[in-house]
């Protein structure tokens, strides 16, 4: 984990790393997310077990394996189980996956849920200094859509679209995430459908703050951009840094002036509206105005149109924080956008094949827990070799820890140390080259197949073919 210095995170990863490297063994994050850790959330939890082929901690390692793994199915995450075993001279288990599913499905949600905020949230607030945005922690927030498994229960938790056919479309839920962007970890996640009241971004946005510390700074979209949210978390101490609404009227020439294109005005508190509160009393407890900055940057760049972007934030002191830097910490915002794509992509979390709302959140929440984990292990290639997690692949990471697992699991104290040193090595090496400018045509040469989309439910479609 890293600690508040360079030198105390260097100090704690190697003697951290010695320590458990030289007594791990079997499926690939044991090292990583260790039993006393598993089993302090399940005391938590209260859940009691006994010992099996398949107890909560063998299951939640197979199951993070499985997401890290290309291939992805129980029976591999099975076959890792195996190898484990008999790496540790024990004896051999079936192969058939069946008790590991349904060890998959007596895990409680919560377990996986806890272990994901604990190990997102640690690595966050040990962030070395000179990771952080002016010894502040920043965080990132964005949602985004998940697809599942078309049955009648996921349908029925969460509904496909309106303009989608019955038996034509997908299952679909909304999520929203709280990221770091020092580290990259996710912190917390909301999770709804993706139509009805309270459902939308911000509603679950809301459902987060008590991850959100006194001193943080929210990064945001436009979307974000509320007089409400504003106002509630300045009074928890959270300053925040939204794109303007396109909505909202925005002339420089009014209010404080703090350079060109850099002012502080004063926002009114909007009009009552039921239909955006819980109460009326909870309108009545917001602030009947507050001071607001807006700083507007003219994006310039070859081959692009000419755009002007507006931000407004809470933070005022323009001595501290100049309109460059407010600039240029929201264009981090894209981060984000990276981050959720490295989800759902590297990890394969674009669609869930779980057929059942709890197994799909079960799922889901491993996904971001895996994800944790191979972000951890880039804060400490990072420490040892004077980088930062933002400039490291995600993706070439996790490649790498999945190669380098069956080499680790066989190996035991220097010959093991020698080889996670090399793995560290290697993550650190893999850096992100930078493309300023860089623009493609949203089209690919050759499509992966080739097969029509299916206008009818698959039941009717099949009884129209030829015999």
């Amino acid at each position: 984990m890293a600690y508040r210095t360079k030198d105390s995170v260097f100090g704690h990863v190697q003697s951290e790393e010695k320590k458990e490297l030289q007594s791990s063994e079997g499926l690939p994050f044991r090292r990583l997310l260790s039993e006393e850790r598993i089993l302090a959330a399940l005391n938590r939890a209260g859940v009691k077990f006994r010992e099996r082929i398949y107890p909560p901690m063998v299951t939640i390692w197979a199951w993070l394996s499985q997401v890290l793994s290309d291939n992805g199915s129980c029976e591999d995450a099975v076959s890792r189980v195996i190898a484990d075993r008999v790496a540790r001279k024990e004896k051999a288990c079936s192969p058939d996956s069946s008790s590991y599913c349904t060890a998959r499905t007596n895990l409680p949600e919560e377990v996986i849920v806890n272990l994901t905020r604990e190990t997102g949230q640690e690595l966050h607030r040990q962030a070395p200094k000179e990771w952080l945005w002016k010894q502040r922690h920043v965080v990132i927030v964005d949602g985004s859509t998940e697809t599942m498994a078309d049955t009648a229960e996921n349908q029925a938790e969460y509904p496909q679209s309106r303009s989608q056919k019955a038996g034509l479309g997908f299952p679909i839920l909304r999520f929203v995430v709280l990221l770091s962007l020092s580290v990259g970890t996710v912190l917390e996640c909301a999770l709804g459908q993706c139509r009805g009241k309270g459902t939308g971004e911000q509603s679950l946005f809301r459902q987060m703050w008590d991850a959100l510390q006194p001193g943080d700074i929210v990064l945001g979209d436009r979307l974000y951009d509320s007089y409400r949210d504003a106002a509630l978390l300045k009074r928890r101490g959270i300053d925040v840094l939204f794109g303007k609404k396109s909505s909202r009227a925005c002339d420089f020439r009014l209010g404080r002036k703090l350079g060109k294109d850099d002012h502080v005005i004063v926002w009114k508190k909007p009009k009552y509206d039921k239909s955006r509160y819980e109460s009326k009393a909870e309108w009545e407890a917001l602030p009947p105005e507050m001071e607001i900055r807006e700083v507007r940057v003219t994006v310039r760049r070859k081959g692009f149109l000419t755009r002007k972007v507006v931000v407004v934030t809470t933070l005022l002191d323009a001595t501290e924080y100049s309109a460059k830097e407010l600039t240029d910490l929201f264009s981090e915002r894209w981060q984000v956008e990276l981050d959720l794509r490295s989800i759902k992509q590297a990890l394969g979390m674009h669609h869930l094949a779980t057929k059942s709302p709890e197994m799909v959140r079960k799922d889901l929440w491993m996904h971001l827990l895996a994800y944790n984990l191979v972000r951890i292990k880039m804060a400490q290639a990072s420490v040892l070799h004077g980088t930062t997690p933002r400039t490291l692949s995600f993706t070439a990471a996790k490649n790498l820890m999945d190669s380098f697992a069956p080499h680790l699991n066989t190996t035991r104290g220097q010959e093991h140390c020698r080889i996670e040193a090399e793995l560290l090595r290697a993550i650190a090496r893999c850096r992100l080259t930078k493309r300023p400018g860089r623009k493609e045509p949203r089209a690919v040469k050759k499509r992966v197949q080739k097969y029509s989309y299916l206008t009818k439910p698959r039941t009717e479609a099949r009884k129209g073919l030829a015999a």
